[in-house]
């Protein structure tokens, strides 16, 4: 029904019945998403649906409007705009923080700023060090059984242990990036710290881990999840625009490269049809990233996780990596003064570096070399991070159900439906 062939009676009677509507007038004053049911009355289909739609009403109707809801939609929309002209501005202070719309940094142009040191240094070719040893910190040999066959890192003086605060890139001698260690590229941003840390810990308690085998836990999130699990891929989502305009260019190019050559889709939740973009669930409200690109087709997460000596097969050349949480527990039990060390650290064990454990760490090592994680003892730390990974397994199990099956997106999608 056309807005001029309402009875201005009953449309009186309207907007008057709204003025005294104790929940409509709350909604408006505290700008609250406004009910549909708040805004009926009656069966008649030509008064509003929205609050928009009733602005619109009042506005041509000035006249029959009691002055309380003028001024309480004066208010509404006041409000909304400065919500919304907020969120702008939080979003664009937040990616100017983060670099993520700056020109990707060259590790030329990171060791220009005076904050990055550069060490030329290559990975050795036989460290006798076998696949499944476990690693301990100097020190901290009492942590591993007697029957476990273990290393003690750093070995000698010709291993290098970067410090807490150290941010460092190491290029081997043909000039190609092998492993880069920045710290604080989110200092300036501690809630969003505090928002992938809540993140990671329900997600860690609310999954089963992919490696019962190691200490602490390590969980998988990745293409087609439920709903339910939106803030995950929200948040890996993040966490990978973050590493992509941290790390240095010649890294996040050659990995975007492969994962295009790969051909594996974006990582997404069912029923998002987008091909960018991803919301972060904040305390002081949604921010919405539109246009930004999404994460690739797998991640993980973990807490005070420990791994023995391994080689991951990748299909990209480099693993991603940001710690976003470390933490003494008990700094007398651990013995920091002395020469004992928290534990799990990062151990590069063919380039023969050990990178200590620091919140807010954004990290890249080589594929195809060999890597662990120090042990350590119950409550002696706390750490979380957020690792990107690009497995040829999981390229090649795609690649395979895409040969038998067609469609695996539609497939998995109609799988994840039934499970849900």
């Amino acid at each position: 029904m056309a807005t001029q062939s309402i009875d201005s009676t009953h449309l009186r009677q309207y907007f008057e019945h709204l003025a005294g509507n104790t929940c409509f007038m709350d909604a408006l004053q505290t700008t609250s998403d406004v009910d549909k049911k708040l805004l009926a009355f009656g069966d008649d289909p030509g008064l509003a649906n929205t609050v928009v739609h009733l602005r619109l009403l009042a506005t041509k109707n000035d006249g029959l409007v009691p002055g309380s809801l003028k001024e309480a939609l004066r208010v509404y929309f006041v409000q909304c705009r400065k919500k919304k002209n907020a969120a702008r501005s939080e979003k664009r202070t937040i990616a100017k923080a983060l670099g993520l719309h700056a020109t990707l940094p060259t590790a030329q142009s990171l060791a220009a700023t005076g904050m990055v040191k550069v060490v030329i240094r290559d990975h050795f070719d036989d460290t006798g060090y076998k696949r499944g040893t476990l690693l301990v910190d100097c020190g901290n040999e009492d942590l591993v059984g007697s029957g476990n066959t273990t290393l003690s890192v750093p070995v000698d003086e010709s291993w290098y242990v970067i410090e807490p605060d150290e941010s460092i890139i190491f290029i081997d001698s043909k000039g190609s990036v092998s492993l880069a260690v920045l710290h604080g590229k989110c200092s300036k941003h501690p809630d969003l710290l505090t928002y992938v840390n809540s993140v990671i810990d329900e997600a860690v308690n609310d999954r089963k881990g992919v490696r019962p085998t190691h200490g602490g836990d390590l969980i998988q999130f990745g293409w087609n999840a439920g709903p339910r699990h939106a803030r995950v891929f929200a948040e890996g989502t993040l966490s990978w625009n973050l590493l992509i305009a941290s790390l240095p260019a010649e890294v996040s190019t050659s990995c975007i490269e492969a994962i295009n050559e790969a051909g594996l889709p974006s990582m997404t939740v069912k029923g998002n049809n987008s091909d960018s973009g991803y919301t972060l669930d904040l305390p002081d409200g949604s921010l919405c990233f539109s246009t930004a690109e999404q994460a690739p087709f797998e991640g993980y997460m973990s807490q005070n996780y420990e791994s023995p000596i391994h080689t991951d097969q990748l299909y990209a050349p480099y693993a991603m990596n940001w710690v976003t949480f470390h933490s003494i527990v008990d700094p007398d039990q651990c013995q920091l003064h002395g020469d004992r060390s928290s534990g799990g650290n990062y151990v590069d064990v063919s380039l023969r570096v050990v990178v200590k454990c620091a919140t807010d760490t954004v990290m890249v090592t080589l594929s195809l070399i060999a890597t662990s994680h120090s042990i350590c003892a119950d409550n002696w730390c706390d750490r979380t991070r957020n690792c990107n990974q690009f497995f040829k397994t999981h390229q090649k199990a795609f690649d395979e159900a895409i040969a038998i099956e067609g469609d695996v997106k539609a497939m998995v999608t109609q799988l994840a439906g039934e499970k849900e």
